[in-house]
């Protein structure tokens, strides 16, 4: 497999995660974004920069597909990590396919919620306030638009005539906060699990992402914007989902 390249500097890498793929594993007999990238450096030999070291300033659940950066100096590493500390100066939007329609009055708003890691299942897990383990998170959310599943793409459902019609969403994410699992644990616990998802769903989201063939979970970073380390230029970056649901809006 090879990784989509979107643009390449001696300070900065930036690229396409397809789904599936980890940013980095502990695994010597797994393949992984920094492993697969540095090989690619080593064969293109397109920049003064002839190592191949990368540095992770942030990352994406193995699951998920998305715009990633990688710094490929220890200057560009800091410059890059303080940007993502900041929160304002690396700004992601998210784009994900949720089961259910939302109410009139929830098709744009907040989800806020106090959540933290459970090492153990190494999930999310929301909580409340006087949790002392747990953080406050939040996000903003834009619906783009519902469909119902009967009007998927023949193609692509599982015979599911003798199901309830059920609807799907396609939802715009802004991240105020950046937790563990923050996206996919909080739409669950609104009643909207992503589709494709093995470890936030529910009962009904997983009937529905089993009936229309969702194998990964249905959510991508799909643009990014950040301040280049060296030059302090914006720098923008978009993408269209790959997972054949999003193709359904």
């Amino acid at each position: 497999m090879s990784i989509e390249v979107l643009y390449e500097d001696n300070d900065i890498l930036v690229c396409h995660k397809p789904a599936g793929v980890a940013v980095q594993s502990s695994s010597v007999t797994s393949s992984d974004m920094e492993t697969m990238l540095r090989s690619q450096i080593l064969r293109s030999g397109k920049f003064k920069n002839k190592s191949t070291l990368l540095y992770i300033v942030h990352r994406l659940d193995q699951p998920v597909e998305g715009i990633i950066v990688f710094a490929r100096t220890k200057k560009a590493a800091a410059d890059l990590s303080a940007q993502v500390q900041a929160g304002a100066e690396m700004n992601k939007i998210y784009m994900a396919v949720v089961f259910g329609a939302f109410a009139d009055d929830e098709k744009e708003g907040e989800l806020r919620d106090y959540m933290y890691r459970d090492a153990a299942s190494r999930s999310a897990v929301i909580s409340d306030s006087s949790d002392k383990n747990a953080k406050e998170c939040f996000l903003s959310y834009k619906v783009i638009s519902e469909k119902e599943i009967n009007d998927i793409s023949a193609n692509n459902v599982v015979d599911f005539s003798e199901h309830r019609n059920d609807k799907i969403s396609l939802v715009e994410i802004h991240l105020g906060t950046g937790r563990y699992h923050q996206i996919r644990a909080q739409f669950s616990n609104a009643g909207h699990p992503l589709l494709g998802d093995r470890r936030y769903l529910s009962e009904e989201s997983d009937e529905v992402s089993a009936r229309l063939r969702v194998k990964d979970v249905a959510l991508c970073a799909k643009a990014l914007s950040f301040k280049h380390p060296s030059t302090g230029e914006t720098m923008n970056f978009d993408i269209s989902p790959q997972g054949p649901i999003f193709n359904e809006f």
